[in-house]
């Protein structure tokens, strides 16, 4: 089964002071997952590479992922919805996962916005 583990590239221009930052939520849940027996794990930073929809979405087709999980915060709900559903436009077989602090503690609208 592949895996695609997606960091949104969003952009609010203040949080880019402080430099970039690897996510912290991959090394957790890539290694979770690893210990469950997964091994087709890809991890794309869009964020921190400035991957744009178009070439995020070259990835996407060419590592056709079974289950693709993606990460937001409140002020990237919005990005991370967009590239979930490029996700499905790409592999509408796929399983999406919207992880993060947003969807954890939000996922009503989260789910009413999904539809």
């Amino acid at each position: 089964m592949r895996i695609l583990m997606i960091q949104p590239n969003y952009h609010s221009g203040g949080a880019e002071i402080a430099g970039n930052w690897p996510p912290s939520w991959v090394p957790y849940v890539g290694g979770a997952l690893k210990t469950a027996g997964f091994n087709e794990i890809r991890f794309v930073d869009a964020m921190t590479h400035y991957i744009a929809d178009a070439e995020l979405a070259k990835i996407i087709r060419e590592y056709q992922p079974h289950v693709v999980l993606a990460t937001a915060i409140t002020p990237m709900i919005y990005q991370s919805q967009r590239t979930l559903k490029l996700v499905k436009e790409i592999c509408p077989d796929a399983k999406t996962i919207m992880g993060g602090v947003h969807p954890t503690y939000m996922y009503r609208e989260v789910l009413s916005e999904a539809a």
